[in-house]
């Protein structure tokens, strides 16, 4: 008798990254994580310019319908290729959200540097780490170094407790979320579309709305939790 699972299969799409040869999978994952850096990197130079002083609630609230239009978006024109074309379209949206969120989190008093130390981490390990990459790897000594890094500088900006918990804590977040998504996402892209990837990886904080919506499908297609 064949139960089903409670919970929906991976999405996968044809012709996605995971059914390439191993080295077109590295140099995949290679040109994600360095174009999510470049992202990072375009952030922090975003976050020291002058947005408009509307409070952190409302800058959460815009950032927020713009990655739920694109889950949205996502959902609606899953594995065609004009969905790619519009995330990457919608990138420099995103990156203005997320530093203007990030700028009012840092006039707050609060650090926000701890993703671009986990991010440079996690580049330099899928560079040295050549054939012998792996998810877990990359997770565990991403995060050694660069909570090392984080806890070093904390220190040396004299950051009290909280302010150094919460840089370290969002760090760990930060580079555990990375690797976990990007090794999802492997089987919803396919090569070339790297800047939707990296979209995917800003969006995905989002994905269980997406997810929602294919669970409770998955239980009508099944009967589970139906009453009869």
């Amino acid at each position: 008798m064949y139960v089903p699972n409670y919970i929906p299969e991976p999405l996968e799409v044809p012709g996605n990254v995971t059914e390439q040869p191993y080295p077109a999978r590295l140099f995949f994952i290679r040109r994600v994580a360095l174009l999510h850096l470049a992202s990072l990197v375009i952030i922090a130079i975003m976050v020291h310019l002058s947005f408009p002083q509307m409070g952190l609630a409302m800058a959460l609230i815009c950032l927020g319908t713009c990655l739920t239009g694109l889950d949205l978006v996502r959902i609606a024109l899953r594995g065609k290729p004009t969905e790619a074309k519009i995330s990457t379209l919608c990138l420099p949206a995103v990156l203005i959200l997320v530093a203007w969120g990030l700028r009012e989190i840092e006039l707050g008093g609060w650090p926000v540097f701890p993703p671009l130390i986990g991010a440079c981490c996690v580049v330099i390990y899928t560079v040295l780490a050549g054939r012998d990459f792996s998810f877990i790897g990359c997770a565990l000594l991403s995060l050694i170094a660069s909570s090392a890094a984080v806890a070093g500088f904390a220190n040396l900006s004299h950051y009290d407790r909280e302010r150094a918990a919460f840089a370290l804590g969002t760090n760990a977040m930060f580079v555990i979320y990375w690797v976990y998504d990007l090794a999802s996402l492997l089987a919803r892209r396919r090569q070339g579309e790297e800047l939707a990837a990296v979209v995917d990886l800003y969006r995905d904080v989002f994905n269980f709305f997406g997810y929602a919506v294919r669970m409770i499908k998955h239980w009508q297609k099944h009967k589970i939790w139906t009453v009869k």
